[in-house]
């Protein structure tokens, strides 16, 4: 099964911009990922993907209307970039709205999700900072690693204090969260707004090329631009992904350790 990250927080703090240089850094070694974005307000493929035409049928609301989900109907709907072979894409296509399909089940998502993870090293989840749009916290409850971007200002810290009530269930790991200072720019109070939640555990600084990375739609070149400051954050999620695999190898090699030690007391 792959490693399944959520990325969810604020709005404007950069989660698609981070999701993307996210993809590109996990797939360096060839490894597949799949980005998954279920927020149809803003239908996420014709920005990932300006100069080409999505046709409907490869849009992810027709997973997430079909009566079960398994791993042959979200291949068959991942949106491969020609440019980068290694990265999937699943989203909602040009031209749909709210009224295009029927609403969202908690359950779908997470059979979603599922299904996503059989199929490549990790899953993407690309969240919208509204909570009432099911994938969020099905997105969130998925995650085996959950990344919160807040914009540090009024704005994010409040978004946080008001979202925070709605986790306080442990299946969402509340207190596990990364946070990190998204679109972060030299005027704000950085300092002053950490203290508030209690500390960021990273940047991920405004930058003129990123920025321009993501008008233009080139999101996945946008890794070329990041500064050490988000380069630093980037590699934290990077390290959290290997310390899990790391545990998950020595949790796999205990039983044998365990068998070979009962073995050698029944031979003495």
């Amino acid at each position: 099964m792959g490693k399944v990250i959520t990325v969810w927080g604020s709005p404007g703090s950069g989660k698609s911009m981070f999701s993307c240089i996210l993809a590109k850094a996990l797939t360096r070694d060839k490894r597949k990922a799949i980005i998954i974005n279920a927020e149809i307000s803003v239908p996420m493929l014709p920005v990932w993907l300006p100069d080409q035409i999505i046709q409907t049928n490869a849009s992810v609301g027709q997973v997430l209307s079909s009566v079960e989900i398994d791993t042959s109907l979200v291949a068959s709907h991942v949106t491969v970039l020609k440019s980068y072979p290694f990265i999937g894409l699943m989203g909602y296509s040009a031209g749909e709205n709210p009224l295009s399909y029927p609403e969202i089940k908690y359950a779908m998502v997470l059979q979603l999700v599922n299904a996503a993870a059989k199929l490549v090293d990790f899953v993407i989840l690309n969240c919208s900072s509204n909570m009432t749009n099911v994938f969020t916290p099905a997105a969130i409850e998925s995650g085996d690693l959950v990344v919160r971007l807040l914009t540090p200002d009024l704005k994010g810290i409040n978004y946080l204090k008001a979202h925070q009530p709605l986790l306080v269930d442990g299946r969402f790991h509340y207190d596990q969260h990364l946070t990190f200072a998204g679109m972060a720019r030299p005027f704000h109070a950085l300092d002053e707004m950490g203290y508030i939640i209690g500390g960021f555990d990273g940047l991920l600084p405004y930058g003129k090329e990123i920025d321009r990375c993501a008008t233009e739609g080139g999101m996945f070149q946008a890794i070329k631009y990041c500064n050490p400051k988000y380069t630093a954050s980037l590699n934290k999620v990077l390290d959290a992904l290997e310390q899990m695999e790391l545990a998950k190898q020595a949790a796999e090699e205990d039983p044998d350790d365990e068998e070979e030690f009962e073995e050698d007391d029944a031979d003495e």
